[in-house]
């Protein structure tokens, strides 16, 4: 009965990846948890623009992708393809994938003393003094613990911006 189930689920997800964007090969089958047989370079070919096209275009970022990586246990471009994937699926899979993004970033502040994200950035030592400085952190250290608290939630833009505050061009 489960397997009927899980069939029928199948069939109407390739059907509604069908209507949606012209062909039966969207459908990832690490998300449904069935065995949908098809030609993985075919995928490739036909789905890795569309769906890096739909992640540029979505709003979310590198660091909305190494988070989600991280979570899934992929590299980061598999990740930015999986957010294509979903947001191509429809509402209820960003849904998901909103839920998915919050459960990373928890599950990564957590461990926000390895400076996970931090060392794959371009900040400097003296970045991280001048924004110690600026926020009021007793080291640079603190500061680059609250830029990897940052980058996890997403605000790396508030990180620059706080940086460009905390070196005024003369």
């Amino acid at each position: 009965m489960k397997n009927s189930k899980t069939l029928h689920l199948s069939i109407l997800l390739a059907i509604a990846t069908i209507l949606t964007t012209g062909s039966a090969f969207a459908a990832d089958p690490t998300d449904l948890g069935t065995s949908l047989k098809c030609d993985e370079s075919e995928i490739s070919q036909n789905y890795d623009q569309t769906e890096r096209d739909a992640y540029l275009s979505s709003g979310y970022n590198y660091w909305d992708a190494a988070q989600l990586a991280n979570y899934w246990g992929q590299n980061v471009d598999e990740a930015k393809a999986r957010i294509g994937r979903k947001i191509l699926w429809g509402p209820a899979d960003v849904a998901l994938l909103e839920q998915f993004l919050l459960d990373a970033r928890l599950e990564a502040l957590q461990s926000v003393d390895e400076l996970r994200l931090y060392s794959e950035t371009t900040y400097t030592y003296d970045d991280a003094a001048a924004l110690a400085e600026f926020w009021g952190d007793a080291t640079p250290y603190d500061a680059k613990l609250r830029i990897e608290r940052n980058l996890i939630m997403g605000n790396f833009q508030e990180v620059g911006y706080a940086l460009k505050l905390a070196r005024p061009q003369p």
